[in-house]
């Protein structure tokens, strides 16, 4: 099978993967112009330790719409993981405002860890994969975590259907003879293959990975890259990936350079 074709395959699985759950995979049901994935306002994150302080986030302002497939560009140290912690709602700023899928993180409660987990999915720069399961085990613990808040164990027929889900995944990604293989078994590629699909596996509204291709081989990276592009294009998925691989800036929709924690463009 020719690149094309393989292209065209991913894009088929893409679109298939994306009927049936439960709203099509779009942050909002709105214009995207009215409805922004995320919005920040003199967005500011302080770290301090010991003695020292370091500014992370310098008072940012951005808007990052629904359907975009946005790049954050820098150097190691520039704010990119740190914004996306922000937007991933596992970090608070220090100061200003910022608005993830129309909630206020600064009003964040316990309500928001339901709202990171269904609708925000993240691939980190390191795997963070568990080493006693396996490669479907490890893509179904998003289903799982935080159902002990009210929501119940999982019924056999939610559990079957998460499963399915989690099989379609690997296999969209290309691990589809290794989903009984532990990450002592996998190569690093497979290994961030077996991560995007657990980002995946809630049907996220919103995107995070953090150099999601800085470990893997120059084809490995392709096909990754092409798989959220087609996520993007033809789920409506947005998506927002950090990354320092200037090859790769040309395929976003927009790139948001971010220098010494200040925004240079975007």
């Amino acid at each position: 099978m020719d690149r094309d074709q393989e292209t065209k395959g991913s894009r088929d699985r893409v679109s298939d993967l994306s009927l049936g759950t439960r709203e099509p995979l779009r942050c909002s049901t709105g214009a995207a112009e009215a409805n922004p994935a995320v919005v920040a306002r003199g967005l500011t994150r302080v770290y301090r330790r010991g003695a020292e302080t370091i500014r992370a986030l310098k008072g940012i302002d951005l808007d990052i719409q629904c359907g975009e497939f946005v790049g954050v560009v820098g150097h190691s140290g520039a704010g990119k993981t740190t914004f996306l912690n922000l937007a991933g709602l596992m970090d608070r700023p220090t100061e200003g405002r910022l608005t993830v899928l129309g909630h206020d993180v600064g009003k964040r409660g316990a309500g928001f860890d339901a709202l990171r987990r269904k609708n925000i999915g993240f691939v980190f720069q390191e795997f963070y994969l568990m080493p006693t399961l396996t490669a479907v085990e490890n893509v179904l613990l998003p289903t799982m975590w935080g159902r002990g808040n009210g929501e119940g164990r999982m019924s056999n027929v939610e559990l079957k259907g998460s499963k399915h889900r989690a099989e379609e995944l690997l296999n969209l990604v290309g691990l589809g003879q290794r989903m009984t293989h532990k990450p002592s078994e996998l190569s690093g590629g497979e290994m961030q293959r077996v991560a995007v699909a657990r980002a995946l596996v809630n049907s996220p509204r919103l995107l995070l990975a953090d150099e999601p291709t800085g470990n893997l081989d120059t084809l490995t990276r392709d096909g990754i890259f092409n798989l959220l592009l087609a996520l993007n294009r033809d789920s409506g998925l947005t998506v927002i990936v950090a990354t320092h691989d200037l090859s790769l800036e040309s395929r976003f929709t927009r790139v948001i350079r971010l220098e010494d924690g200040e925004v240079k463009n975007g």
